[in-house]
């Protein structure tokens, strides 16, 4: 079978590109060769994060993966069978684990046996989903597809170091598409800090407070480096804030509850894209509406357009897949 050829210079242009490829090819069976990877990224090429997503799609799918080196743009891979079990992958650095994880996930979701995987690196980091939000959104979300995930935190993890470990079990699933999405108006709120004195989240819990929400929970880790992460979240629609070094803490919290407040449709804007894999593996129409369409959504929908016959709409906010 003749590989699907991806650019990854394509639309947004970053790593979405590559786990979006690989995890399709080892669903659909259908060989996949990645050119210009991240080609437009200050550092080109493949990171750790998107390293060990491309071994790990390897390991669970028995399939042969060549051009997997540190910063190579080039990348080709033919998929075996999916294999069900316990595995552990470990980014060494603090590279997303969440992302690692939803790679993985739509793979053995067709597996014949429940998976149990460990997954080291960050939890909290920059450009991706926070454990919170998974934990709280994603996962929620994708259980109206059908999906049978559950997810445990071992250990935060913040950039520089990560170290952080989270643990994810997923149960052989059958997806059907999904139309209705129940809005949640009650607003909850985690805020996480490691190493870190516990008057920044008690700030942080009173910009809340303040605004009318009072399920806040405040969780204080030990982690390998110094950490704080805000996160809040109403039904399919979340927000979620790194504290930064000469960043206030009121500054952090606002910005996460005015994101939340902007989001005022179905889903949000990230969990859009983050739904597009499922609704396009799923039987049967899916339908949502989003406060926005993101880049990262029209990049992920063009390769998924390459992998599956699915009619994939979206106007005005409104997505539909059927």
């Amino acid at each position: 079978m003749a590989a699907v050829e991806i650019d990854g210079s394509e639309g947004e242009g970053g790593g979405q590109v590559l786990r979006t490829s690989l995890t399709l090819s080892a669903i659909t069976k259908k060989p996949v060769r990645i050119t210009n990877i991240r080609a437009n990224r200050p550092n080109p090429g493949l990171q750790m994060q998107h390293l060990t997503s491309a071994r790990a799609v390897r390991s669970v799918c028995r399939g042969k993966l060549t051009g997997a080196e540190p910063k190579s743009t080039e990348l080709v891979f033919e998929p075996g069978e999916i294999v069900g079990g316990r595995y552990e992958f470990d980014i060494g650095t603090a590279g997303s684990v969440t992302l690692v994880a939803q790679t993985l996930i739509p793979i053995l979701l067709g597996a014949a046996k429940e998976s149990e995987l460990r997954i080291s690196g960050g939890t909290h980091v920059m450009k991706s989903p926070g454990y919170d939000y998974f934990e709280h959104v994603f996962v929620p979300a994708i259980a109206r597809f059908g999906a049978q995930v559950g997810t445990t935190l071992i250990k935060p993890g913040y950039y520089p170091r990560g170290g952080g470990c989270m643990d994810v079990i997923i149960r052989p699933s059958k997806l059907l598409g999904c139309i209705i999405w129940p809005k949640e108006e009650n607003v909850q709120a985690l805020i996480r800090l490691s190493n870190l004195p516990e008057g920044i989240a008690v700030r942080e819990k009173k910009v809340f407070v303040q605004n009318g929400t009072t399920d806040v929970h405040i969780r204080n880790d030990q982690s390998l480096s110094v950490g704080n992460a805000v996160t809040c979240w109403k039904g399919f629609r979340g927000a979620y804030v790194l504290g930064q070094v000469g960043k206030r803490a009121e500054t952090v919290a606002q910005e996460a509850l005015d994101m939340l407040k902007a989001e005022k449709n179905e889903v949000d804007v990230h969990l859009a894209d983050q739904l597009l894999i499922y609704a396009a593996l799923a039987e049967g129409r899916t339908a949502y509406t989003s406060g926005g369409i993101s880049g990262h959504f029209r990049t992920n929908a063009s390769i998924i357009a390459k992998f599956v016959e699915r009619d994939i709409r979206e106007e005005g906010g409104c997505v539909s897949i059927s």
